[in-house]
C-alpha cells in the first residue's frame, strides 16, 4: 500500500477530536501569547453572543440556495435533495489547519455517507481559488462551493463579524481575511455540518462555536442509516 494511503488510513482511525486536540498543542507552542489570547477572547465573545443559539438547528426547513465550485459549476441545492439526502459542511478557509483536518476526516467517511444515498457538498466564503485549492490539499472527492460575501453562512445564522481587536492583531501576523475571501468585510463561518433530508427538512446540526471543537464524523452515519431506511416508505404515501 502507498505510503501516502497508510498514513490516511492511520489517520481515520483516530476520533477527529484527538487530531484536534494534538493539532491545538502544536499550534499553540507556536503562536504568539497575545495572538492565542485575542483568539480565545473572540471564541468566549462569539459563544456569549448566543448565534450558535439561533442558527439552524434540526428540524428547521433549509434555505433554497444555488451556488458555484471552485470550477465555476453550478450546485443547485433544489436539484441535489431530488436524488436523495445531503451532507453540508460549513468551513472557514484552508488557512484553518483544524479545518483542514475536518475535512480530510470526512473525506475518509465519504464513501459510507454515499452509500447511503446522499451526496456531499462544502461551502465557505473563500474564492474560488482558494476554494479549488482546499479540494487540491486536502484530496477531496466533493465539491467546494464558493459562498461570496457569506450570503448561505449568513441565511443559516453562521456568518459572524471579526471584532475589530481580533483583526488587528491577525493582520499584525500576516492574516489577510479580505484576500483570502476576496471581500474586505472581515467576517467568518462558524463551522457547521448539517445533514438534510429530501423534503428539505435538517435532521442533524452539529455547529462549532470554537473552531478546534468537532463532532465526529461517525455521528453522520446513524443519522443517514435512519433517512435511508425510512425514506422508501415516504414513497409510498
Amino acid at each position: 500500500m502507498p505510503r501516502a494511503h497508510q498514513a490516511a488510513r492511520d489517520e481515520a482511525k483516530m476520533r477527529l477530536q484527538d487530531q484536534l486536540d494534538a493539532l491545538k498543542a502544536e499550534c499553540l507552542a507556536k503562536t504568539p501569547p497575545k495572538l492565542t489570547l485575542v483568539r480565545r477572547r473572540a471564541v468566549e465573545g462569539l459563544a456569549a453572543s448566543g448565534l450558535a443559539a439561533r442558527a439552524m438547528h434540526a428540524g428547521d426547513q433549509i434555505p433554497a440556495f444555488q451556488l458555484r465550485d471552485g470550477y465555476g459549476r453550478m450546485f443547485s441545492l433544489h436539484e441535489a435533495l431530488r436524488c436523495g439526502p445531503i451532507v453540508l459542511l460549513f468551513y472557514r478557509g484552508w488557512w484553518c489547519p483544524y479545518c483542514n483536518v475536518d475535512l480530510r476526516a470526512i473525506e475518509a467517511v465519504s464513501h459510507d455517507i454515499r452509500s447511503f444515498g446522499a451526496s456531499l457538498v462544502i461551502v465557505s466564503q473563500q474564492t474560488s481559488d482558494n476554494s479549488v485549492e482546499t479540494q487540491r490539499r486536502n484530496r477531496l472527492s466533493f465539491a467546494s462551493l464558493v459562498d461570496v460575501g457569506g450570503r448561505v453562512a449568513h441565511a443559516f445564522g453562521l456568518r459572524w463579524k471579526v471584532s475589530d481587536e481580533l483583526r488587528a492583531v491577525e493582520e499584525d501576523y500576516g492574516m489577510d481575511l479580505a484576500a483570502f475571501n476576496g471581500d474586505p468585510s472581515w467576517t467568518l463561518t462558524m463551522p457547521a455540518r448539517y445533514v438534510v433530508a429530501p423534503a428539505g427538512m435538517i435532521e442533524y446540526a452539529d455547529i462549532s462555536v470554537d473552531y478546534t471543537q468537532r463532532g465526529d464524523p461517525s455521528e453522520l452515519i446513524p443519522v443517514l442509516a435512519h433517512l435511508a431506511a425510512h425514506l422508501p416508505l415516504v414513497g409510498l404515501i
